[in-house]
């Protein structure tokens, strides 16, 4: 028999691989079963088997952490390739939908992927879509893994790694201004609106946070931010209020309808415009081969311009 070598002796099983798909995705047998002795217990055992089937070693302890070694993190990625084939499989056998996991930042999630729900759906048909709020390093990290089939990635990112994809576009930013603040002076240019209206923007450690300090640090500027939310389309409902200008991507054009605004493009924030790519692991599309069969219309249904 061709895998011979494979039964010569007991200790592999689904429930083992399972387990071991489950460390990995978990970062460690305890966040893995967090609160559950018993459970750990179960799952390291499981783990030990699967050391003796293979006569390698799996899992080590860093501090008061279990953790799966290299061969146990590659033997990780096998199984749960695997498994995924099989559940796919089944899924066929009882006429279940396929499913399709794609992650997103949270203003393309809003923008992009969601106002367009029903081109994916026609071009996704009875596919389950399972959407991943997700931060670009994290998409990244994710496709290498194989852990998510599809991400909208900055193309920067999709080169740098071994990833394929289509770019859909590109975007910039804006500075957004309800009629109400609208400044008499419409030729104003970008420093004095930026030093004089009251401004809301997104905050935390991201890149353009940065990227808006420097600038404002490079030219003496005094920004007038007042409010700083955890995302741009948290950024948006704040717009919406009238009360404040945003500093948003030009994206926010394509899909929320703000009446009464005046649209000033940010022309010192070139270097933070983005090409956004559909991206995905060759592999990926190897093993799954209907992911392969709808990248191409996928890509054509996430397409803009700004």
């Amino acid at each position: 028999m061709k895998f011979n070598r494979l039964f010569a002796e007991k200790g592999l099983s689904l429930e083992r691989l399972a387990a071991l798909v489950e460390v990995d995705d978990a970062g460690g047998i305890a966040s893995a079963a967090p609160d559950d002795d018993s459970r750990q217990s179960l799952v390291s055992r499981q783990l030990t088997q699967l050391e003796k089937f293979f006569k390698a070693d799996l899992k080590k302890k860093t501090g008061k952490t279990v953790e799966l070694t290299p061969a146990g993190k590659q033997l990780a990625q096998a199984a749960r390739e695997y498994l995924q084939s099989l559940g796919e499989f089944q899924r066929t056998c009882v006429s279940q939908p396929v499913e399709i996991v794609m992650g997103a930042g949270d203003s393309l999630l809003h923008w992009l992927v969601l106002p367009r729900l029903t081109r994916l759906r026609e071009v996704l048909k009875e596919t389950v879509i399972e959407l991943q709020d997700l931060q670009n390093l994290a998409i990244c990290h994710q496709l290498m893994d194989q852990t998510i089939d599809f991400g909208l990635l900055r193309s920067d990112l999709v080169k740098r790694g071994s990833l394929q994809g289509k770019p859909l576009g590109k975007f910039g930013y804006s500075l957004f201004i309800p009629d109400k603040l609208r400044p008499r002076d419409t030729k104003a240019d970008e420093a004095t609106l930026l030093q004089e209206l009251p401004l809301a923007t997104q905050g935390g450690n991201t890149l353009f946070q940065h990227r808006l300090e420097e600038l404002a640090a490079s030219s003496n500027w005094k920004l007038n931010i007042q409010l700083r939310c955890e995302s741009f389309p948290q950024v948006s409902q704040v717009l919406a209020t009238g009360r404040m200008a945003a500093i948003l991507p030009d994206l926010a054009r394509l899909s929320v309808s703000f009446d009464c605004l005046w649209v000033f493009p940010l022309r010192s924030l070139k270097q933070l415009e983005r090409e956004v790519h559909l991206a995905w692991h060759p592999h990926r599309l190897d093993t799954r081969p209907h992911l392969a069969a709808v990248k191409n219309r996928l890509a054509e249904a996430l397409k803009f311009a700004c």
